[in-house]
């Protein structure tokens, strides 16, 4: 699960400077905001929520029946925030990529948004809880684990036996984290045209890595929650903010983002059958399917942000109420899992007749809403404070090489002209 992490720094403007002579990109930033994008984050929480706030009871009802077919599918919100995560991040540090303040600017403001709601909820379980009796008993037996999740290692810890009760979600944040760690030293002195070839190969590698996982009997769990079988989603959103840096590419990725589109939808659902509607830890799901949904995602982001996102679906996107999950994704998706598991279900099976037709569909409706709710409480009350931080670690913006290089002409010029004038003024005058 990705934070909001798409907006493009505020950049603040740098004294001129020679161009590098690294490969870097000289590719003007691809800037603005885009509403349908977060759009794609709250379609992404919603498929999320629906997966995780399914208590699983059977039903024999159709509509019953329906909504637990697409909970089952529910988990691709996350494959689809990775693929936005790589998408979003990797466009930050391609248009920061000739700043002074690089590393301090990406790194500082990645923290202000990610740690205080993080470690926030890991205080008040495991330190403010405990200290007045009220931790949970699943949570106090599994306790002796919390390591790996102050850490971001809970992805590896987590298959392994080394989970902690009601935060078996945070696999999904630790790979991104880890993602953080690694990925601007990659992009750092890449040009697009590299980070485009670069994402093409960890894909390839993420998919073989889970194919010989697989043939070699590796339990189900590690290959989906290890970092290296998760890279394809990330890499190929990466690929697609790479691609959008390259000015010969744009006219071609434009014309082409409507017929990839219904390709990509046709791939999507002739890989239903096989991977019997995504079920998430079946063998073709792990290796094929994973891969797919990575690439059909990547795609959607394509096409909403080179320029042919202009229809409904487009408008769909950019939906108000869309939008407004989205913004509050990252805080739905901490939240929700632990208000699933210590309020809603305990209240679910002690207060509500679990064979009511339609009854699991209102629960999954009215916890989004409680969930939600939560979210907007910590953001107005406690996150919007350190994100009001991140404008004071702006990256710093470099005059274009071009201005940069007039710039040290017409400095050298003026250097030689003060120059000859001191070197005139201490010539001895000759008589007449």
């Amino acid at each position: 699960m990705t934070p909001p992490a798409g907006d493009l720094p505020q950049a603040r403007p740098a004294a001129p400077r020679p161009a590098p002579t690294t490969p870097l990109s000289a590719a003007p930033p691809v800037a603005g905001h885009y509403a349908a994008l977060d759009g794609v984050r709250g379609l992404a929480i919603l498929l999320v929520l629906m997966h995780n706030l399914n208590p699983g009871v059977p039903v024999l009802y159709f509509v019953g029946k329906l909504q637990s077919v697409v909970s089952n599918a529910g988990w691709v919100g996350v494959q689809l925030f990775f693929v936005l995560s790589g998408f979003l991040i990797t466009g930050l540090l391609l248009d920061s990529q000739r700043a002074a303040n690089y590393y301090t600017s990406f790194f500082t403001r990645r923290v202000l948004r990610i740690f205080p709601l993080y470690y926030g909820v890991l205080l008040f379980m495991f330190v403010v809880l405990p200290a007045v009796g009220l931790q949970p008993g699943t949570v106090a037996r599994t306790a002796q684990h919390q390591v790996w999740l102050w850490t971001y290692l809970s992805n590896w810890a987590g298959p392994l036996g080394y989970g902690v009760h009601g935060f078996a979600h945070f696999w999904s944040l630790a790979i991104e984290e880890q993602f953080y760690l690694i990925w601007p030293f990659v992009v750092r002195r890449l040009a697009p045209r590299q980070i485009v070839a670069w994402s093409v190969g960890i894909a390839a590698a993420a998919f073989a890595i889970r194919c010989a996982m697989q043939l070699h009997g590796v339990e189900p769990q590690k290959i989906y929650q290890f970092t290296v079988c998760r890279m394809d989603a990330l890499a190929l959103g990466a690929g697609v903010a790479g691609a959008l840096r390259v000015p010969q590419w744009r006219a071609a990725l434009r014309r082409s983002c409507r017929p990839a589109s219904w390709a990509a939808l046709a791939l999507l659902v002739a890989t239903v059958p096989l991977t019997n509607g995504y079920s998430t830890l079946l063998p073709m799901t792990l290796t094929v399917g994973d891969t797919v949904l990575a690439a059909a995602f990547a795609v959607l982001i394509l096409r909403e942000t080179a320029g042919a996102g202009d229809d409904r679906w487009s408008a769909l996107l950019s939906w108000g109420p869309l939008r407004a999950l989205g913004k509050h994704s990252y805080a739905m998706y901490v939240f929700h899992l632990p208000l699933h598991i210590w309020i809603g279900e305990p209240l679910l099976k002690t207060y509500a007749n679990l064979g009511m037709p339609g009854l699991i569909t209102v629960y999954i409706g009215v916890m989004t809403l409680a969930v939600y709710l939560c979210a907007w409480v910590s953001y107005q009350l406690f996150e919007r404070h350190f994100l009001r931080l991140k404008g004071r670690f702006a990256a710093d913006r470099p005059a274009p090489p071009d201005a940069a290089a007039a710039a040290d002409a017409r400095a050298s010029e003026t250097a030689q002209r003060s120059r000859g004038a001191r070197q005139a003024s201490r010539r001895p005058e000759l008589p007449r």
